[in-house]
């Protein structure tokens, strides 16, 4: 008896270091697991706060671009219109590079003259900018209509276009605003109107030969892929204006002039970017453009200037990107009319 007493008590003692064992076990484990965890946010904290250094860093870079561009167009009020433009600033949406220590900005600079004031433009302006646009649209009538009915102040559609009773049946309903644009994005809410027709987004970045080796600037077609193509950038709300400037015009605004091909636009570029056109006679004399197209066209900037700058820090795959709209007021000051960041 005494013998079976002593094994079970061996038993016992077995069965409670098993136990003990297992407990133990478990304590490391979990350890791991706290410690892992930890380890996990510590490295999660510091490539947040790494990341957010880098992010401010670049929003610098792109702020550093903006104010540079600033001091170009006031510097560029001090020459005179006949000046070569080579070493100035791009105004037609190609990309100006501005290079730092650690990093370097893009800058898109885009002459609003440039552009077509579409709280002015009439409906064969509108029609004729679509279709040389290219763009994928269903109904060009459905636009044009569309867009004159939500800036005009009745509440009575034309014969293709919507006003409250189509815009109050839709999923989330609203009214028409019946009133002229106070900035180009509201053209989003005008029925017919997709994010894709809108901003159409750009192909490539540039032909800089910074960027793109071996690629000069000869061929200025469309497939360049250095202008955007969408509504965005053919239209303003600033000028006042439906002619645009022939100096800064981007290639899809040419294309939208009657009786001008792809051979005259390049001709028109490579012009201009040896000096600007003075008037009609300069422009005719050099290039075989239609005079009638006289009513389109105008031959000074309007000092209104959109700015999309991108910082990047070299090395790293951060950006932090801004678009404003400036108007430039004598040489030394401006003032700031638009500003989206992201």
């Amino acid at each position: 008896m005494f013998q079976n007493f002593i094994i079970s008590m061996n038993k016992n003692l077995i069965s409670e270091k098993g136990i003990a064992l297992i407990l133990v076990l478990w304590v490391v484990i979990l350890l791991g697991v706290i410690v892992n965890t930890f380890a996990w946010m510590v490295r999660t904290e510091a490539q947040a706060v790494g990341n957010f250094k880098e992010e401010t860093r670049a929003y610098y870079l792109a702020r550093g671009g903006f104010q540079r561009t600033i001091m170009e167009l006031l510097k560029s009020r001090e020459s005179t219109v006949h000046e070569p433009l080579k070493e100035r600033l791009k105004l037609d949406g190609r990309v100006n590079m501005i290079h730092f220590i650690d990093g370097y900005a893009e800058v898109r600079v885009m002459d609003e003259g440039g552009k077509i004031d579409i709280n002015v433009a009439s409906r064969d302006d509108i029609i004729r900018v679509i279709t040389a646009l290219g763009l994928e649209v269903e109904d060009k009538d459905v636009i044009a209509d569309s867009i004159l009915d939500w800036i005009d102040e009745d509440n009575f559609h034309r014969l293709n276009g919507a006003e409250d009773d189509y815009y109050r049946l839709l999923p989330e309903p609203y009214r028409a605003k019946n009133e002229t644009l106070n900035t180009v994005d509201e053209l989003l809410w005008v029925r017919g109107i997709t994010p894709k027709i809108f901003y159409n987004k750009v192909v490539s970045r540039s032909r800089d030969p910074e960027l793109v080796s071996g690629e000069g600037e000869e061929n200025l077609s469309r497939e360049d892929g250095r202008f955007r193509t969408g509504l965005e950038s053919v239209f303003t709300v600033f000028t006042g204006s439906n002619k645009i400037n022939i100096n800064t015009a981007p290639i899809s605004l040419l294309l939208s002039l009657p009786g001008v091909g792809e051979a005259q636009i390049e001709r028109i570029i490579a012009v201009r970017e040896e000096r600007p056109f003075r008037d009609m006679s300069d422009l005719i004399g050099t290039v075989a453009f239609p005079p009638e197209n006289g009513k389109f066209i105008s031959f000074s900037p309007s000092e209104i200037y959109t700015i999309e700058v991108t910082g990047r820090l070299n090395g790293s795959h951060v950006r932090r990107s801004f678009k404003s709209v400036v108007k430039v007021k004598g040489k030394t000051d401006y003032d700031i009319l638009y500003w989206k960041e992201g």
